[in-house]
């Protein structure tokens, strides 16, 4: 199905396809003229990053340390879900990433939920562990789901869950935690074209000093194997794709030359995303969920009013009003208001706000 949009307050168009997840956003339309500036913001979320899971069972196989911390408190429920894309249906969202405290897929009613947003035409994504995974939660994946990413943990674990899902006809990633700890494989990887066969796409994630994590893993600028993972990137000819999330863009301004501008996009939290908690707060980022900092509480208003808080505006303009002067600012924003040593710049013209 291919879903249109016009958001006629900011004044560009979209088209999803919910089959492919192939996207595209116009710039800023006056007088009927795409003018190639890009909107900043959106009238309301186009993805919603919804923490289904309020504890996880498997914590103590993680390796690379929960953002989300140690909190344990109920998983979502099934009827607080579907408000949620009921909500969404008339906002025009398109995607659906599932996550929070564990691996979505242990969620009791996972099933139901993904189906859920599958038949109100928006397309469920989640990305789990691999963990105990069973035969009918492949199947409810392939039938309801666009993609699904295993965390690479680098276990037998792992690459059995991958396996399974590429036979079972599921469209599989990798995510790939980059930090000090992994940046040496994940080199040594690219150079070799050594990720599991027949996976869509291994994206890489920076590695963030939240909930579960330790500081001295956070990678440094002037660090020179980050110049050289980007530079592995930036020459491609892999047997995959390969994604990098936007709080890799200050590298990616940084340190590449030949990926596509068009390609990319900086942080979109507050502008075209948002976190909601298994407890229904919604947060700007998901890497904001022990501090709420950026957030509003939908179990007192509405997403639509949540979206246009003042919580939100604050993180948004972080992203208006930082670098100003640099010539990267539409490429970069600033990087990440919530941890902004992973911001991985030193130009000059670098002024956070």
């Amino acid at each position: 199905m291919i879903k249109k949009t016009y958001d006629k307050k900011y004044n560009f168009a979209e088209i999803f396809d919910t089959k492919t997840g192939f996207s595209v956003r116009t710039g800023i339309i006056e007088n009927g003229v795409d003018t190639n500036v890009d909107p900043f913001m959106r009238s309301f979320p186009a993805l919603l990053d919804v923490g289904i899971m309020g504890h996880c069972k498997n914590a103590k196989y993680c390796t690379v340390g929960c953002y989300q911390g140690k909190k344990v408190q109920p998983n979502m429920t099934f009827e607080n879900f579907r408000s949620i894309i009921d909500q969404a249906v008339v906002g025009g969202t398109f995607e659906v990433a599932l996550g929070g405290f564990g691996s979505p897929n242990e969620h009791p009613d996972f099933v139901k939920i993904v189906q859920y947003a599958h038949d109100s035409n928006i397309v469920p994504n989640y990305t789990t562990s691999g963990i105990e995974l069973t035969d009918e939660e492949i199947e409810a994946t392939r039938k309801y789901c666009g993609a699904v990413a295993v965390s690479w943990y680098g276990k037998d674990y792992t690459t059995d869950s991958i396996k399974r899902f590429i036979d079972g006809g599921c469209k599989t990633n990798i995510h790939y935690v980059l930090g000090n700890d992994s940046i040496d494989e994940a080199i040594e990887r690219l150079e070799n074209n050594d990720f599991p066969e027949g996976v869509n796409a291994v994206v890489f994630l920076v590695y963030k000093p939240v909930g579960c994590v330790k500081q001295d893993n956070v990678l440094k600028t002037n660090d020179p194997r980050v110049a050289r993972f980007y530079e592995l990137v930036d020459k491609g000819n892999f047997n995959f794709k390969v994604g990098l999330d936007a709080c890799n863009m200050p590298g990616v301004v940084n340190f590449s030359k030949n990926i596509n501008p068009m390609s990319t996009s900086p942080c979109d939290g507050g502008s075209f995303s948002t976190y909601i908690t298994p407890d229904m707060v919604m947060l700007s980022c998901s890497f904001d969920s022990t501090t709420r900092n950026y957030g509003a509480d939908i179990k007192t208003m509405t997403m639509q009013e949540a979206w246009n808080s003042e919580a939100f505006e604050r993180f948004r303009n972080y992203h208006r009003n930082s670098c100003p002067t640099c010539p990267a600012q539409n490429e970069c924003r600033g990087g990440c208001p919530i941890t902004p040593e992973i911001n991985l710049c030193d130009k000059i013209e670098k002024e956070l706000v």
